[in-house]
């Protein structure tokens, strides 16, 4: 079990990620390629990366064990891009290499000797480890990348509405079926025993789309706090892009647009920006979908949201 005990600072400090995170979707994604579980969410990706691996990014897998502790530098804080999380990697602290590595030790699991290297400093096999993320990445993650972070902002949506309509007790009572909320507590289940105390930092929620189970976070409590967790979603293969009768009675970009609402709530900003267009042209065909009936445009804070109709789930249906 973990808990983790909240303030009243803490609760006004409850943050949710706003973006999918490189680095934990490439270290969750790494479990997912050698795990059974969640084979009807992740069976075509993992039949597909399993064979795409580079040689370099193989150096990955040893350093990670299949389950059980994994190294906290490998999934640095706040960074918004994969080029910048392997950067903070590369840049971490000789002494926090070697308590990681130690406590990957400590943990029963075996330690390759590049890794033991790395923990005594060794430059040139940290550099190996950051051309591994970077291949790793490249070859397994970046070609699904829209999509992954189009299924995250669904979840997103889904907290920030839960946080609009009911403050962060609501949100906290409805984020995960592994999680209660006794106030001031949040229990979750977890392989161990441990226990974080937020001490006024708040707490990151981070929904991730090669999660899977129970949550997980920092085992480092002095690290900002964050909570890892898996979202609702139907497999990789739930894209946007739209088939090519759909694609022929709307346009391809204007169907396009459909099938992003319709996987994904969002505002006309992040509408342009997950189908990549401008803002004037998805702000036009946004429009253009309301008046038709196909999706609903309601104002939540300074945003409209747009949701897909049950017309419009019809039309997509029936394409």
């Amino acid at each position: 079990m973990l808990e983790i005990h909240f303030t009243d600072a803490d609760l006004a400090k409850l943050t949710i990620a706003e973006d999918a995170d490189p680095m934990w979707e490439l270290l969750m994604s790494s479990y997912r390629i050698r795990r059974p579980e969640g084979e009807p969410f992740f069976g075509r990706w993992r039949r597909g990366s399993r064979s795409a691996v580079p040689e370099s990014g193989r150096l990955l897998m040893t350093a990670v064990p299949p389950y059980g502790y994994c190294p906290d530098f490998l999934t640095p804080p706040g960074t918004a891009t994969v080029g910048d999380g392997i950067a903070a990697v590369l840049e971490t602290p000789q002494r926090i290499l070697a308590a990681d590595v130690s406590e990957l030790a400590a943990q029963g699991t075996r330690v390759p000797p590049w890794l033991r290297r790395v923990g005594d400093g060794d430059t040139r096999d940290l550099r190996r480890l950051g051309t591994a993320l970077h291949d790793y990445y490249r070859q397994c993650l970046a070609p699904d990348w829209p999509v992954i972070r189009r299924t995250v902002a669904r979840d997103r949506r889904r907290l920030q509405s839960s946080l609009e309509r009911g403050g962060p007790q609501l949100l906290l009572s409805t984020l995960h079926p592994d999680i209660t909320w006794s106030p001031p507590v949040l229990r979750v289940r977890f392989p161990v025993e441990q226990t974080l105390h937020l001490g006024g930092r708040g707490l990151r929620l981070l929904p991730t789309f090669f999660a899977h189970g129970m949550p997980t976070t920092y085992k480092n409590p002095g690290l900002p706090p964050v909570l890892v967790y898996s979202i609702g979603h139907t497999s990789l293969d739930s894209d946007a892009e739209p088939g090519p009768s759909l694609a022929a009675l709307l346009g391809q970009t204007r169907a396009r647009v459909l099938m992003t609402v319709a996987i994904t709530p969002c505002n006309t900003s992040e509408l342009a920006e997950l189908t990549d267009i401008s803002l004037a042209t998805a702000s036009q065909h946004a429009s253009i979908l309301r008046a038709s009936g196909l999706i609903t445009s309601a104002r939540v804070g300074k945003s409209q949201i747009h949701r897909i109709t049950p017309l419009g789930l019809g039309v997509i249906r029936a394409s």
